[in-house]
This record gives structure tokens, sequence and C-alpha cells, in this order.
């Protein structure tokens, strides 16, 4: 009996804890009390004579007081329910909107965050009340991501944000802006020297090793600062004024500081007219390949072409490849771009002597991409040009970008009979076992040795190394740049075996190599 009692009283009290059961006896307690008091007064006179004769009214105002005793209870809990109920979600936006104005990362405010503060402060700016915007973004990072891990990688920015609010000012704001970039406010500067100072103070401490994952990791930090009024007023236009400032300075070297100068704004509206205008090119096919002969030091004699990009604009003249194909990697034009220029210059080879070669550059970016090798290949079946004729240039960073699918793509081109020459060799960061397992076919002496070889001892040394190198793992050497007679000699002294440059021809458009090879012959010739 009074475990059937227990159970019942169990179920009554966690049928009372529930809101629906709750309400529901609110609901028929307030319907019964309405009844008896909507009918009081005509009841009344009947009930007080009835009452007299029967006992039993008694009990009818019991139960409505009791009822009205209930409902009044009733109300002060759900009274006392709705108090904590709006407190709980009064509580729960607040962290949300915390949530939504701060990196979960690093606890700092965000994008959102630190464009509200900026926009305070600008409502109060003067030629008095300066603010400053310093955009800071991490040189390295991308390598100790790539390297240790994605948890190395946020454990970086988290000690990095750590360093940087340690030095920050009171009044200053840090917040994240993107995956390795961060923004801080200074607000009510009153000269350059306080953004100056912070700058120079975030660069030392960026400038200590990181401990992450018991190994050290070295990061640098580029800054690009602008100063309202005198580079806007606008949110917007400050911020992105001190972007390009950021840019200036990661240009100019590892952990720069750079104020951001009128000039910059120029210098990035040439480069969207020029990312505009090369997307048109590519699109009507006007990027031409010109060729620059590679020369065979023993007799002097043209063995082949190297194939190099060049660009004539109705509007901006000739633009250098040193400045569009950068472009074309960041905006990722470049697959589009190289694959319409191998294609040209495969038909354009087509014409030369069966035993000259075609050499070809490869992005860095290109060779990220797995398909390469498929394209390469139908590229060449498309032209009918024999892959045995194809060297392939990649530069060290290419390869070290992503050595698994470098790597792959360049198996895959090796067996089908492509020759693979490394461009620019020793200007990268690449140890010899790591470029050695890509099984090479050539190294190409990079021209910064080359022009030195009259006036730098250093520089006849790094040659002479490289050669001796080459020759004991059985690759072939060409040397870029040779420009002079003495170069020439001291080259052929120490056994390289091409070299191409001024000395020999500039490159030339594919319609000049007919006349360019009848000079040589008629040269052979009369020696």
């Amino acid at each position: 009996m009074t475990t059937l009692r227990s159970r019942v009283f169990r179920a009554v009290w966690f049928a009372w804890r529930s809101s629906a059961t709750r309400d529901s006896v609110a609901l028929f307690g307030g319907t019964v009390l309405a009844s008896v008091l909507a009918n009081a007064y005509e009841l009344g006179p009947r009930l007080f004579q009835l009452g007299r004769e029967h006992a039993e009214i008694d009990d009818i105002i019991f139960v409505a007081f009791a009822l009205s005793i209930g409902l009044m209870i009733y109300t002060l809990r759900r009274y006392r329910d709705l108090v904590y109920e709006v407190k709980a979600r009064t509580i729960a936006e607040r962290e949300a909107r915390d949530l939504a104005r701060h990196d979960p990362l690093t606890g700092l405010p965000n994008r959102r965050l630190f464009d509200e503060k900026l926009h305070a402060c600008l409502s109060a700016v003067s030629d008095a009340r300066q603010v400053a915007v310093l955009m800071l973004g991490l040189d390295g990072f991308k390598r100790i991501k790539d390297t240790h891990g994605h948890v190395a990688g946020d454990k970086a920015l988290g000690e990095f944000a750590n360093r940087v609010t340690g030095v920050l000012r009171a009044d200053g704001m840090l917040a994240r802006i993107g995956e390795d970039e961060f923004g801080i406010i200074m607000s009510d500067i009153r000269s350059l020297d306080g953004p100056t100072n912070l700058a120079s103070r975030i660069v030392a401490a960026a400038a200590e090793a990181f401990a992450i994952e018991k190994v050290s990791a070295e990061l640098g930090v580029g800054i690009g600062i602008a100063i309202a009024p005198s580079d806007g007023v606008n949110c917007n236009e400050l911020v992105r004024r001190a972007v390009r400032a950021l840019c200036r300075a990661r240009g100019d070297g590892r952990s720069c500081v750079r104020f951001f100068e009128p000039e910059m704004d120029t210098h990035v509206e040439r480069r969207i007219q020029i990312e505009r205008e090369l997307r048109s090119a590519i699109a009507a096919d006007i990027i031409e390949p010109h060729y620059q002969p590679l020369v065979s030091l023993k007799g002097e004699r043209i063995i082949g072409f190297e194939a190099l990009a060049r660009w004539k604009n109705r509007t901006l003249g000739c633009i250098p490849p040193d400045v569009f194909v950068p472009i074309a990697e960041e905006t990722g034009l470049i697959h589009a771009l190289g694959d319409q220029l191998f294609r040209r210059a495969c038909f354009d080879a087509n014409a030369w002597p069966g035993t000259f070669t075609l050499a070809f550059n490869v992005s860095p970016i290109q060779l990220r991409d797995p398909t390469l090798g498929l394209r390469i290949l139908a590229i060449l079946g498309e032209t009918g040009f024999s892959p045995r004729r194809l060297e392939l240039e990649i530069t060290e960073s290419a390869f070290m970008d992503n050595r698994g699918v470098a790597k792959a793509v360049i198996d895959e081109l090796r067996q089908a009979g492509v020759r693979i020459a490394l461009d620019d060799f020793g200007t990268g960061y690449a140890t010899l076992s790591q470029l050695l397992s890509f099984r090479l076919d050539k190294i190409k002496i990079d021209r910064s040795f080359v022009s030195h070889l009259d006036d730098s001892a250093d520089s006849r040394v790094i040659v002479r190394a490289i050669l001796g190198l080459a020759q004991g793992f059985g690759l072939t050497t060409t040397a870029e740049g040779v420009e002079d007679a003495a170069q020439l000699a001291y080259l052929v002294a120490n056994g390289c075996t091409e070299g191409q440059g001024y000395l020999f021809s500039k490159a030339v458009p594919a319609a000049d190599i007919p006349a360019l090879l009848h000079r040589e012959s008629g040269r052979t010739e009369a020696a």
C-alpha cells in the first residue's frame, strides 16, 4: 500500500512539474472559479435559502475558496518561472552576442566588433585626436601549419595573440581579422611615435621562437599602418589602406613595417587594371610565347628553345612576365594561361628541327593540381609533339609546396619521356636530398650567380660547386643570363654543358626563328 502510494505521489509530482500539466490545472480552476463568480449574484439568494435547508452549501463555498487559493499559488509559481526564463534568455542572448563578436580560437574580438569599435573611434576623430589602424600579417604561419599540422598552427596563433596583447596599451584593441591576419585600433594618438613604437614592440615579440609540439618555430610579422583623419575617416577606407600598407610591407621583406602612402592606391589601381586586361587577353588568346635559344657550349650551337610569355596590351603597353604572371597565379588564371601558352608552343616547336627541345616553365601553383600531368600529355597528343623533346622547368619552391602531388605529377610525366629541369637552382630552401628524390635530368644555374662571375669570388665558388654536383650525379647544366665572353669562358672551363642569354640571342617570336637558325648555319659554314 505504501509503495503504491509513493508511486502515485511521484507520478503526480512529476506531472505537476510539467508546464503543460500546470497550465491545464490553471485553465480548469480558472474556468470553475469564473463560473462560480459569474453566477454568484444570481445564485446568492437561492444558495442562502438552500443553505438553511441543506448544509452542502458550505462545501461549495469551500471548493470555490480552495480553487481561488490554488490559482493564486499557481500564478505566483508561473511568475517565478517566467522571471527565471527571462533571466536565462537574457544571459543566453548576451553570450550569443559575445560569441558573434569574438574569435573562438584566441578569444579576441573578431572583425564585427573591430568594425564597431573603429566606427565609434572615428566618430570622435580630429586633427588633435587621431586614430591608428595597424594590420598585422604573419610570415611563416603556413609553413608551421603544413609542417606540424593545424593544431600546432592554432597554438602558434594563440601564443602570438598573447604576446601582442602583452605589449598593447590599455585603450588599444587587438582583433583577429583572418586566418593569419590581425588588426589593432589605437585611439586618441598624438603623434606617429605611438603606432611606430607599438609596431617595433610587436616585431620584437614575434621574433622570439615559438615552442610548438616540442620543437621551436619562427614567425615574422608584417605591419601596415593607416592614420585617421589623414588617410581617411571612413572605416572601410582606413582598413583598406592599412591592408595596402601591409601588402607593401610583406613585399619588402620579412617583419617589415610600412605606413600607408598615396602612391600605394595608384599601384593597386594599376594592378586591378592589369588583372582585368589579363582576363580579356587570355579569353582572346593574345598572350604569346617568344623563344630564347638554348645553346650547347660545345661548339656553341642551338639545340632548343625556352618558351617565355610575352604580352603587349594596347592600353598598358608591354607588360613584363614578372608583373602579370604573379597576378595570374594569385587569381587562379595561371592554369588557363599555362595550358594556352603550352599548346601554342607545341604547335610552334613542330616546325623546328626534330632534334630541338622545347623548354617550358611550370608555375608552383600549376604543380599543386594533380591533373596537370594528364593535361600536359593531352596537349602533347593533340599537337603531335613528342614528349621526349619536352623539358619542363620547375623551381625549388614548386617542389616543396606540395611534395606528394608534385612527385606524382613529375613521375607521371617522366614515365612518358618528359625531361625535368630544376630552374633557378640555389635560390630556394630545398635540401639536396629532397631535390634528388624527384629524379631530375638538368640543373639550371640562376642568372644572379652567372651575372657576377666577373666581379665576385663567391659567385665563382658557388657556380663551380653547382657544376661539380651536377657532374657527380650525371645531370646536365644550363647557365642562365650569359652576357659576355668572360662568363662563357669560365663556364666552359668548369664543365657547364649549356647556356642561354643575350650573348647568344634574346627571346624572339616564332616567326623569327628560321632567320635565327639561318644566321647560325651561315656562321658555322664560315667557321
